[in-house]
């Protein structure tokens, strides 16, 4: 394994175990707060849920590209996606979603085990970020959870 693929692996499980922290930290009252304004107006719990659905949806992305594929197709609606999947997630209580959030990380980690130096360097095409590198997109993962994590600890009020 390359050193670039165990620093990613390394990151991917330091926040894999940070949210499901984070997510057992809140109350019923603070999973059900609104963290978004605009569509599509996320809850907490309904976030976790947006990181189990995108994060299942690039694994797609990253094994079509490790595959020599162009990435996500042109005609991705990520816009779409992120109002449409993550309700699907709904009906599940935080210990199933937290369940789901896991096994979809360790698979992260799982095909990152499984790469090389080079494959970190394959470019594709991603639905937000356009073209870029494979590690860019993978690290992407990990970013964005944090990102949202932010703003729900904004809107939560807890520091």
């Amino acid at each position: 394994m390359t050193d670039r693929c165990a620093d990613i692996i390394a990151e991917l499980e330091k926040g894999l175990e940070a949210t499901i922290s984070l997510f057992q930290s809140f109350s019923p009252d603070e999973l059900a707060v609104q963290v978004y304004d605009e569509e599509p107006g996320w809850t907490v719990k309904q976030v976790l849920a947006h990181f189990i659905t995108i994060e299942k949806s690039m694994q797609w992305l990253f094994n079509n590209m490790l595959a020599g594929g162009p990435g996500s197709p042109e005609d991705f609606d990520v816009d779409r996606f992120n109002r449409t999947q993550p309700q699907k997630l709904d009906g599940l209580d935080l210990a199933a979603l937290i369940h789901q959030y896991r096994t979809v990380r360790q698979d992260t980690i799982a095909i990152v085990r499984k790469m090389s130096e080079n494959d970190l360097d394959r470019k594709g095409r991603h639905p937000f970020h356009g073209q870029d590198t494979l590690e860019r997109f993978i690290r992407w993962a990990y970013e964005h959870v944090r990102l949202h994590e932010n703003d729900i600890l904004e809107k939560v009020g807890k520091p």
